[in-house]
C-alpha cells in the first residue's frame, strides 16, 4: 500500500509539472505579431512601467514586461520571462549609470534577439538595440532632448523594429516622446493621467499606421 502511494504522489507530481511546464511554454492565442496589439491597454501597462523603474521597484518592472509581452504580443510565459529579464535588466544598470552607456547593449540585443526568432521577423536586434540606447540617452542630454530630437531618434527605432518607413511611425513616436519629456518636466509630481492619455494617443497613431501598411 505504501508503494503504492508513493507511485501515486509521484505520478501526480510528474502531472503537475507537465501541465505547468506546458502552461509556461504554450502562447496564448492570437498573432505572434508586434503589429497588433491593443492601443489603450498598451499605454496603461508602459504607465506603470514607467512608474516602477522611476521608483526603482526593479521586480514590479520585470513583471510588467511579462505580463506586457504575454498579452499584448502573444509570448509564452517563458519566453515572455526570458525576454523581460534582458529588457528589465538593461532599463536597471542604465538608470544607475552615468555613463559607458554601452554597456547594457547585450542585455537589449538578447531581448531582441528573442523577439526575432519569435516573432519569425527580419530586423536586425543589433540595430534595434542601438537605436533604444540612443534615445534613451539623449533624453539625458540637455540640447539633445527637446521631444523633436527624441522622437526622431524613437522613430529611427521603430522604423527597423517594425520594418517600415520613418515617416510612417514618426507621428506615433513624437507623442510618446512628449509622454516622456512630460514626465521629465514634472519628475517630483508627474501627472500621469495626462502622460497616460498621451501614451495612449501615440499607440492608437502606431497601430493605425501599421495597420494601413498591412492593409496595403
Amino acid at each position: 500500500m505504501r508503494r503504492r502511494g508513493l507511485l501515486t504522489g509521484a505520478t501526480i507530481a510528474a502531472a503537475v509539472v507537465v501541465f505547468a511546464a506546458a502552461f509556461a511554454l504554450t502562447p496564448p492565442r492570437g498573432p505572434r505579431s508586434m503589429r497588433q496589439f491593443d492601443p489603450n491597454r498598451l499605454a496603461d501597462l508602459e504607465v506603470r512601467m514607467w512608474q516602477a523603474y522611476y521608483s526603482k521597484e526593479r521586480v514590479r518592472l520585470f513583471a510588467l514586461l511579462v505580463t506586457m509581452l504575454h498579452e499584448q504580443y502573444h509570448y509564452s510565459w517563458a519566453t515572455a520571462a526570458r525576454e523581460a529579464f534582458h529588457l528589465a535588466r538593461a532599463a536597471a544598470t542604465f538608470g544607475d549609470l552615468r555613463g559607458n552607456y554601452e554597456i547594457v547593449l547585450p542585455d537589449l540585443e538578447a531581448a531582441y534577439a528573442t523577439a526575432r526568432a519569435w516573432l519569425n521577423a527580419g530586423f536586425d536586434p543589433r540595430s534595434v538595440a542601438r537605436a533604444e540606447l540612443s534615445w534613451w540617452v539623449a533624453r539625458r542630454i540637455p540640447g539633445q532632448n527637446s521631444p523633436e530630437q527624441v522622437g526622431s531618434l524613437m522613430a529611427e527605432e521603430y522604423a527597423l523594429l517594425y520594418e517600415t518607413s520613418r515617416a510612417r511611425v514618426a507621428d506615433a513616436a513624437l507623442l510618446r516622446a512628449q509622454a516622456g519629456a512630460m514626465r521629465d518636466g514634472e519628475a517630483a509630481h508627474p501627472d500621469w493621467d495626462a502622460i497616460g492619455r498621451l501614451l495612449q494617443q501615440s499607440y492608437r497613431d502606431l497601430l493605425l499606421s501599421l495597420s494601413f501598411e498591412n492593409a496595403n
